[in-house]
């Protein structure tokens, strides 16, 4: 099979694995409110709404008023849907002006930690400068997600201007996992104010593990005994590319011999990572959401990690799956857990929202990038960069 053929196949896969998973969380939220007649029943749509009470539609089609009167712990339930659930924050605009305040944290300060990583390849950008491709980056992948994603157009802006590409190039996929890395240090520290709580047992789980192995990994790479005894540079060099992978591999190994500036980013990545943490915190307690200040620095980063290592467009369908898995009836109600039904809904509420949060804060980078485009499209930058790699 050629090249072309197998990059349609690639695309067309991972369409249809977002679309799967995309139709999975529909299916577990509700689009307009319903009512659950009595405990154990299913949930029926609300018809209409009268001064006795509601009218839902049963499963032969009839009609059927549940008085106000019967709504209690052990009685009928009313379950929320997402258009009423997003109606909550008509009347608690603080918290999204403080979620959108909060994120608006990102972008400069992860300018500040790219231009550290820039600077030990010996590769020295302004800050506005640093800034400005920042911005480009993250509104294509807020706004653009797609075989492209702002990395690589961010990563092709950089190349153009540094004589050591595949190093300048390394730098914007090391800036993305340190970041990774770094909320999830952020959510070890949250784990001391969770240990007995059963209701993020899964994310104290999949974030140790991810961790683990993140430190394992940082170990045998950065050891010349490791390295040595387990051949990596053997391995390297029988890779796809392996002449490039050794430019990698060597811009990578740098930073062993810069400990300083490598702990310094980390601390501007905790910055970025704890006003993505803060955004969804406030826009989900507008949205409704009692949960308890560590579910959001323990699962984020759950979120954020399926976001980053499962290949769909933007992560649709991944953040919004684990958002609902992890933020339970019991996580969501805080002393008092909210409705089955109501909980799928509100997690994926509080998803969309937060996307919506990142898609307003990221519009200047639509600007910087109108300023500056060339004639190359996103797409043709990809294939560029994956070309020049080719030719190292």
């Amino acid at each position: 099979m050629g090249e072309k053929p197998k990059k349609v196949l690639w695309a067309a896969l991972r369409l249809l694995v977002a679309a799967g998973l995309v139709a999975y969380v529909l299916s577990q939220a509700r689009l307009r409110d319903a009512v659950r007649p009595a405990p154990g029943a299913e949930l029926r749509p609300i018809a209409r709404r009268t001064d006795e009470g509601v009218v839902i539609q049963t499963e032969t089609g009839t009609e059927r008023l549940i008085p106000f009167e019967a709504f209690g712990p052990d009685g009928a339930v009313h379950v929320d849907g997402i258009l009423s659930i997003a109606r909550r924050l008509s009347g608690r605009w603080g918290w999204a002006l403080a979620a959108l305040g909060a994120m608006m944290l990102q972008s400069p300060l992860g300018a500040v930690r790219w231009r550290l990583l820039l600077a030990v390849q010996g590769i020295h950008i302004t800050f506005w400068e640093s800034l400005r491709l920042t911005y480009i980056g993250w509104f294509f992948n807020n706004w653009l997600p797609g075989a492209t994603g702002g990395d690589f157009v961010k990563a092709y802006y950089i190349a153009t201007q540094a004589h050591h590409k595949p190093e300048a190039v390394t730098t914007v996929f090391l800036d993305r996992f340190l970041g990774l890395v770094s909320v999830c240090l952020i959510g070890a520290v949250a784990l001391t104010g969770s240990l007995t709580d059963p209701r993020v047992r899964v994310a104290q789980i999949i974030m140790g593990t991810f961790m683990a192995g993140v430190l394992v990994g940082t170990a045998v790479f950065y050891s010349h005994r490791l390295r040595t005894l387990l051949r990596v540079d053997r391995l390297i060099a029988r890779l796809p590319l392996g002449r490039t992978a050794a430019k990698v591999d060597r811009a990578l190994f740098v930073y062993r011999y810069h400990k300083r500036k490598v702990a310094t980013a980390v601390l501007y990545s905790w910055g970025t990572q704890v006003g993505s943490v803060l955004a969804m915190w406030w826009v989900a307690t507008g949205l409704g959401s009692r949960a308890d200040w560590y579910h959001y620095f323990l699962n984020m980063p759950v979120v954020w990690i399926g976001w980053a290592l499962v290949p769909v467009p933007g992560g649709f369908g991944v953040a919004e799956s684990l958002m609902q898995h992890l933020f339970g009836p019991a996580a969501l109600g805080g002393g008092t857990p909210v409705p089955v039904g109501e909980a799928a809904t509100l997690a994926l509420a509080m998803m969309l929202a937060y996307r919506l949060v990142q898609m307003v804060v990221s519009l200047p980078g639509a600007v910087f990038y109108l300023a500056r485009r060339t004639g190359v499209s996103p797409t043709h930058m990809r294939e560029e960069l994956e070309e020049a790699e080719g030719e190292v």
